[in-house]
């Protein structure tokens, strides 16, 4: 391999790392906004529960949380956006997609994808793959499935 394809291949890993540091932060924003609004409304319910001094100021943080709140449109980009926004896939979430007939880990991946209810983003379907990647070893490794053949060739079933 010549220094331009290594080169050329760690600047496009170091591309995938960005973009994936990128998202982690764009969702983690995301939240703490998201936080800081839930904050600002229940700081607003106990203000109104006490005295009128504060009555002000609750006007005040009322705004600013709604100013910063996102339009209805916004709200459904940044819900399909965000990996974090995925459902539990923990218990047996993975055991209940794999059956007794022999399916490869694509088939899985579309099932689980297939029960998301929206259709997810590339990144989305990135963090889906890398949970099924674990979760499928683990299952193999405690005996809740069985697998057979390698590589692509590679099909779990359950016992």
């Amino acid at each position: 391999m010549s220094n331009l394809e290594s080169a050329k291949l760690a600047l496009e890993a170091e591309l995938a790392h960005a973009r994936q540091g990128f998202t982690h932060y764009q969702s983690r924003i995301e939240a703490l906004a998201k936080t800081l609004v839930q904050i600002a409304e229940m700081d607003g319910d106990a203000a109104a529960s006490g005295s009128t001094a504060a009555a002000p100021k609750r006007r005040k943080k009322t705004r600013m949380a709604n100013a910063e709140m996102p339009t209805q449109k916004q709200k459904y980009v940044r819900a399909s956006q965000g990996a974090s926004e995925l459902p539990f896939t923990g218990g047996d979430y993975w055991i209940d997609l794999v059956n007794a007939k022999p399916q490869s880990g694509a088939a899985i991946l579309h099932a689980a994808i297939d029960k998301l209810g929206f259709t997810p983003t590339r990144q989305q379907v990135q963090k889906r793959t890398n949970r099924l990647t674990f979760a499928l070893r683990a299952l193999v490794e405690s005996g809740n499935t069985q697998d057979s053949g390698s590589g692509r060739e590679r099909r779990y079933f359950k016992k």
